[in-house]
């Protein structure tokens, strides 16, 4: 017979920054938003045959390390998970957690994770945000919204404590506008013309302003209007309004082809004394502080002197492959977006190190590895790869060819605890240490870069 409701004893967490306690039956109970340290009451939403997962009701003993949360959507946003503890707590379980996957998937003993980096600034970092619209099905008026924990419906938004106050107030523009103008959302019936999916904003560390609406049609009403009204809202520092139309079936806010632009075409950021070119659908860390701190952890990794050849797997724009490029021979970018490789190129013309780099679109797996086979040295490969980890063939080429150095920076720590493992137990590799660095305060992620090296 299930169990409803427990009482338990917190003494870990789980990936995801739940807390970790044991039934009376010895399964494992994963509760979010307990802490460990703490004594809770708790319902069980879900059994399995190993494990449970329960939804906090009550914390009978609080850890000293719990703190009131600041946003009035905590705990039912699908956002932030680490608002209930204190921000030094949050950067010690996520060092716990790095820690964790590093031992129990990765198969190392008392692995050498450093304290993680935090954040100066633990508020208002995000310079990109993606908002929802829908119809509100009482009145019938679009609102502006975030998915609720689960993801299965829609809260309405005032603010947001880790986005820019720019893009809060710009998303309020919107949804006036589109009040005004009678503009509908993607679901309202009728809409021949399409109506707004979802809001983007980028925001540069200037604090200029890019916006982009998706829609689920190729026209859209009245954009000269919102181009005015952003205009007056923000003068000096609104720079760019874009219409893009999403696919059929979108598997991403930006998933489609930007219908038209006004005002400038991109906006330009600062990263390590580079500058960089964002365009709608450029690929940018989300946070420009911490971004920094971590480049220069990569940086501090590779250890050049000047006179290596470094791969960049995964390399996006070529932030990374650039901030490199002034200290290596010559740096080699890979990356499988074509816009990318060409925002990368002119970022290395714009930052005078073209003739240092030289960038390729392709698949990172198939491509690195194949100049992994041809070259007859690389002495610095620099893997950022999505969640899902580093490719199979990629992981192959590193082994069969012996890379003496790699630096690995991971969002993910049990792919990376995965990778790390295989690097170790068949590639005759040493994981150096992991540096967990906090890019994404109050949420449950961590990014961590680790330097491997042949053993």
């Amino acid at each position: 017979m299930g169990v409803t409701d427990v009482i338990l004893d917190i003494t870990g967490i789980g990936a995801e920054l739940q807390g970790v306690g044991r039934a009376a039956d010895g399964r494992v109970v994963f509760v979010p938003f307990a802490l460990p340290g703490e004594r809770i009451e708790a319902d069980i939403v879900r059994e399995a045959e190993r494990y449970m997962e329960g939804r906090l009701t009550r914390v009978i003993e609080p850890a000293p390390q719990r703190v009131a949360p600041l946003c009035p959507l905590y705990g039912r946003c699908g956002g932030c998970r680490a608002q209930h503890m204190s921000y030094q707590r949050s950067l010690e379980l996520k060092e716990q957690v790095v820690r964790q996957q590093l031992e129990r998937i990765g198969g190392l003993t008392k692995p050498n994770v450093l304290p993680a980096l935090g954040a100066e600034m633990p508020w208002r970092y995000r310079n990109k945000g993606e908002f929802f619209v829908s119809t509100d099905p009482a009145t019938r008026t679009p609102f502006v919204g975030v998915y609720a924990l689960g993801g299965n419906r829609l809260l309405p938004v005032d603010g947001c404590m880790i986005q820019s106050d720019i893009a809060m107030q710009a998303v309020k523009v919107v949804a006036q506008w589109m009040q005004i103008y009678c503009v509908p959302a993607w679901d309202a019936k009728p809409a021949p013309e399409g109506g707004v999916r979802f809001i983007v904003t980028r925001v540069n560390h200037v604090g200029e302003l890019m916006l982009i609406l998706c829609t689920s049609g190729r026209r859209l009403k009245c954009l000269n209007q919102l181009f005015d009204m952003l205009n007056t809202q923000f003068p000096g520092r609104f720079r760019s309004l874009n219409h893009l139309s999403l696919a059929s079936r979108p598997t991403h806010a930006l998933d489609g082809r930007i219908e038209s632009t006004q005002g400038k075409r991109v906006l330009y950021d600062q990263l390590m004394g580079l500058t960089f070119e964002m365009s709608p659908k450029t690929f940018f860390q989300v946070n420009h502080a911490q971004t920094e701190a971590l480049y220069e952890c990569v940086r501090r990794a590779a250890a050049l002197t000047g006179n290596e050849l470094v791969v960049d797997a995964y390399c996006g724009c070529g932030t990374i492959s650039l901030v490199l490029a002034r200290e290596a021979k010559r740096v080699i970018g890979v990356e499988i977006l074509e816009a990318a490789v060409e925002n990368a190129r002119l970022n290395a013309r714009r930052n005078k190190l073209a003739d240092k780099t030289a960038f390729y679109a392709g698949d990172a797996g198939e491509l690195v590895a194949g100049f992994l086979r041809q070259r007859e040295r690389i002495d610095v490969l620099v893997v950022d790869p999505p969640r899902k980890g580093v490719d199979a063939g990629l992981l192959d080429a590193i082994i069969q060819v012996k890379v003496p150095r790699i630096v690995y920076v991971s969002c993910n720590p049990g792919t990376l605890a995965r990778d790390v493992k295989r690097l170790t137990q068949e590639g005759g590799y040493r994981m150096e240490y992991a540096q967990p660095v906090d890019m994404f305060a109050w949420t449950e992620h961590v990014e961590s870069v680790v330097l491997i090296t042949r053993a």
